[in-house]
């Protein structure tokens, strides 16, 4: 009942500095009541920070949280296979490593974190610990806000820095993996999906507050009960009576839809907008919709109403993976593949090069994509066109499908 308060304090000071005595007919139009135009201010999005986004994006809004998730947990059901020259290497020391990349965690949840922090920060930061020059021992996440790039001249970084608890603790280029997206205004940290949905994930935060705040005060807009041409202002003992009157009978949920009895000409003017006038429904979904876009997750996987850009569930759950999962799992791969395949790797040659993300001629990482369900249907129909096709000869129809000639 703070607006409550706030109101009768301000009545209550404006009655009790107005003059006494007999009012001359000139000046009874100065009795009437006079409302000013309030309007909103200006617009307060939550600042860019990790632990700002987090708790707004991640920890309150269902919306983003529920596509950070999705995402995630999608990507981190999809193996890492090792290939060196084309060819498959079973039970590689990096496919290992990579399957329980520290005591703490297995590889499934070592992936969600990172690509959880990606997502968030628009950075994910991996630290390997290991023999300097040789294979890691294991692999271990670093919080985004707990880290910093040492800005080297040449416009590469010279390496990282971590602070926690006070402690800072520098640490090489190579012992870091820093995962970020690209960012059009910094050369060292990413941009974060959740960072371009701030605003939609802001107002989307803001209509629940509303909605809860709207519930618990009786289901009606804000008001103020107000008085025109009282000659003395209310007394405490009234003050008191009519505010309890009104905490007790008419606010909270059971309370909705009672109907308010004033005495003693008191009247009530609606201080805000109703559901209907602010059209809260259709303006959240599209707030919805807004975060759903930037990271990429159909509307519809989130059960948006209102947003059927896809025929059916299926097609939305393709594109899913099609436009925002395996793209993203392309790109983990090569980063992995940058970092962890030289220390790896051993007898390589002098002409060895990076190419796409990948080391010619070495090691490395790609992600294993022919057991996704949600791609099942697109990859049996693949199979039955060229199965089909009576113009191939059957080697040519197994090197189109990724398949090894048969022997002889």
């Amino acid at each position: 009942m703070a607006i409550f308060d706030r109101f009768f304090a301000g009545r209550k000071a404006a009655l009790a500095n107005k003059p006494r005595g007999k009012i001359l007919p000139e000046h009874k139009a100065a009795n009437k009541p006079i409302f000013s135009r309030v309007g909103p201010g200006q617009a307060v999005a939550t600042p860019r920070r990790f632990d700002k986004l987090a708790r707004e994006g991640y920890q309150q809004n269902v919306i983003a949280y529920r596509s950070i998730n999705l995402v995630a947990k999608a990507l981190s059901s999809i193996p890492f296979r090792v290939f060196k020259d084309g060819t498959r290497l079973e039970d590689h020391a990096l496919e290992r490593l990579l399957s329980r990349p520290n005591p703490r965690l297995k590889g499934e949840n070592f992936l969600y974190n990172l690509v959880g922090y990606h997502l968030i920060a628009g950075n994910a930061y991996a630290f390997a610990a290991g023999p300097e020059g040789g294979a890691p021992k294991e692999l271990w996440l670093m919080r985004p806000d707990t880290m910093s790039v040492i800005e080297g001249a040449d416009g590469l970084p010279a390496g990282y820095e971590q602070q926690v608890a006070g402690k800072k603790q520098r640490y090489g280029v190579d012992t870091i993996l820093h995962w970020k997206s690209f960012n059009p205004l910094s050369d060292w940290y990413g941009l974060a999906p959740l960072e371009a949905a701030a605003m939609a994930v802001d107002a989307h935060n803001e209509s629940s507050r509303w909605n809860l705040a709207l519930i618990q005060n009786g289901g009606t807009p804000s008001g103020v009960l107000y008085q025109e041409d009282a000659e003395h202002p209310l007394t405490e003992a009234q003050y008191r009576g009519l505010k309890e009157q009104v905490e007790n009978q008419y606010t909270g949920a059971l309370n909705a839809g009672r109907p308010l009895l004033l005495e003693g000409g008191l009247k009530w003017q609606d201080m805000g907008l109703s559901p209907k006038d602010m059209d809260w429904a259709s303006s959240k979904n599209m707030n919805a919709r807004e975060i759903a876009q930037a990271f990429g997750v159909p509307p519809q996987m989130l059960g948006i109403p209102d947003a059927q850009t896809y025929s059916n569930y299926s097609e939305a759950r393709q594109s899913l993976w099609e436009d925002t999962i395996i793209p993203m799992a392309k790109d983990i791969a090569a980063e992995l593949t940058n970092w962890l395949a030289p220390k790896f790797e051993t007898g390589g040659t002098d002409g060895d090069r990076t190419v796409c993300g990948a080391r010619s001629g070495g090691l490395r990482l790609a992600p294993d994509l022919d057991n996704i369900p949600a791609l099942e249907a697109k990859r049996a129909a693949k199979f039955n066109r060229i199965g089909s096709a009576g113009f191939l000869s059957d080697a040519e129809k197994r090197k189109m499908l990724g398949i090894d000639a048969a022997d002889g």
